[in-house]
């Protein structure tokens, strides 16, 4: 069984790679670049905020199995502090890559 849920996924995260893959023309312009790194910083953003929900969802399974002990409960708090902070800094790191590309651009 795991080997065929391990199949599975493997076949759902390579197949729309292999699809974005295709391309038809080569990078041939500045503006293909920037559009290129744009459309990888993006994908950054995205597993990184998936990876931070995760993450949140990882401190509150701390939080629930804690059992009321307080060192426990401590560490998840920190945890989903660590995680509210990575959040922020993502969104703060965008913002400031949108002003400099619109000063960039005038």
């Amino acid at each position: 069984m795991k080997k065929i849920v391990t199949l599975m996924l493997a076949v759902m995260v390579l197949i729309p790679t292999y699809a974005l893959a295709q391309q038809e023309s080569p990078i041939n312009s500045f503006e293909d670049i920037v559009g290129l790194l744009t459309k990888a910083i993006q994908w950054m953003y995205t597993i990184f905020f998936i990876v931070a929900v995760g993450y949140i969802l990882l401190a509150a399974y701390y939080f629930l199995t804690s059992g009321g002990d307080k060192i426990k409960v401590g560490e998840a708090k920190k945890k989903l502090l660590y995680a509210v902070i990575a959040i922020a800094v993502a969104l703060v790191a965008s913002g400031v890559s949108s002003i400099v590309a619109s000063v960039l651009s005038q």
